[in-house]
């Protein structure tokens, strides 16, 4: 048999073949690996966040603001899961459980976009729904609108578009009321959303830090007709920062009819109706961290007080200091320093939260804070 004799020009030939095929063969592999990491990051960021079960019933003592910030949490205490409810939040229909915000002024719009657009970036699967006046929906003859209803119409838009929030138009509570006023309108509206089984309510405006504790409630806790955050923690009393309810046709009645045969606020209506402690969230539900606070007791912390531990075990804060307007004003420097914490961590906390909105209301809504006035702050203060 003849040999085979390769001359060293087609040796390098097949040399060079052979690298531009491993090379070539080594672009597409990489390639291929870097479009599947793409696919699967791409999935996991499209795909809502399953809410962690909630802690298994346990009585506890429900300790104060002060002691429970003063020592270092390191986050939100673990949380048993059981198999069952792993399962319930594989299946869940989360179709019928929801997040509502109610707006009744305009000023009222921008920070209720702001909470939902922050349970849209952090991945709640549960549904997003804005109730407002039916009346901000009529057209004008010459379809112009002032600039106030002008930027309403707009917010309403994005928050539909771009954070897929369910838009659901309310009528005044009493038939035959004056649309136009804003105490036409009240919290007993949330039972007439039937169609959901759960609906989760949060008094703004205030700033979400973390929703994985609130979609566990929403999930996991039993249908009633209310269960509201306690007012006090002796639970006495029940407080409208946050409730979560079973809507119902027969409670939607029972309000409204309370509602026109005495002027009263959605609070006293909601205790005269609902008794206490029976329609408060359990304790132990509460056990997952501070589930909600108000940033006025930021002032009465004690030595000891930690800003990162607070952030990192707090759900939600609502900015609500008497002595000045909403975090939606911008208030002089000079009244800000006359209330702010003393506790320098507490201090960083409560000025990190007030510039933490600010910013993001730029970035949501389009909007700078507004400007400040006295005569607002009077009208405010006489409302509460």
């Amino acid at each position: 048999m003849g040999r085979l004799l390769l001359t060293s020009s087609q040796v390098s030939v097949v040399l060079s073949a052979a690298i531009i095929f491993l090379f070539t063969l080594a672009l597409f592999l990489s390639g291929y690996v870097l479009q599947q990491r793409y696919v699967h990051t791409l999935q996991a960021a499209i795909k809502p966040r399953l809410p962690k079960p909630l802690p298994p019933p346990r009585a506890i003592p429900p300790p104060t603001l002060d002691a429970k910030w003063a020592r270092p949490m390191g986050g939100r205490p673990e949380i048993d899961e059981t198999y069952a409810q792993y399962i319930a939040g594989q299946t869940m229909d989360w179709s019928r459980l929801g997040y509502v915000q109610v707006v009744r002024e305009h000023v009222e719009l921008c920070s209720a976009v702001m909470l939902l657009s922050d349970l849209h970036r952090m991945k709640s699967p549960a549904k997003r729904i804005l109730m407002f006046p039916r009346l901000w929906l009529a057209t004008s003859e010459d379809d112009t609108y002032g600039p106030e209803m002008s930027t309403t119409r707009r917010l309403l838009r994005t928050a539909a578009r771009r954070y897929g929030v369910t838009l659901m138009p309310m009528e005044p509570i009493v038939e035959g009321a004056d649309d136009t006023l804003p105490s036409s309108y009240s919290l007993a509206s949330l039972y007439s959303l039937v169609d959901y089984e759960r609906i989760l309510y949060l008094q703004g405006p205030g700033l979400l830090l973390d929703a994985s504790a609130l979609d566990s409630l929403l999930a996991f806790s039993k249908s009633e007709p209310m269960a509201a955050y306690p007012a006090t923690p002796e639970r006495t009393d029940l407080s409208t920062s946050l409730l979560l309810i079973h809507p119902s046709q027969q409670s939607f009645n029972q309000l409204r009819t309370l509602r026109a045969a005495t002027h009263t606020t959605d609070l006293d209506m909601f205790r005269s109706t609902f008794s206490v402690p029976g329609s408060l969230l359990s304790e132990w539900s509460l056990s997952m961290g501070n589930v909600v606070y108000e940033s006025q007791h930021l002032r009465n912390v004690i030595d000891g007080f930690n800003a990162t531990v607070f952030e990192q075990a707090t759900t939600f804060v609502r900015l609500s200091d008497p002595e000045i307007a909403g975090p939606e004003y911008d208030i002089p420097f000079s009244d800000r320093v006359k209330i702010r914490p003393e506790n320098v961590e507490a201090r960083e906390a409560w000025s990190k939260l007030y510039e933490r909105f600010r910013q993001r209301r730029m970035e949501v809504c389009g909007l700078d804070l507004e400007t400040y006035s006295p005569i607002v702050l009077e009208g405010l203060a006489a409302k509460d």
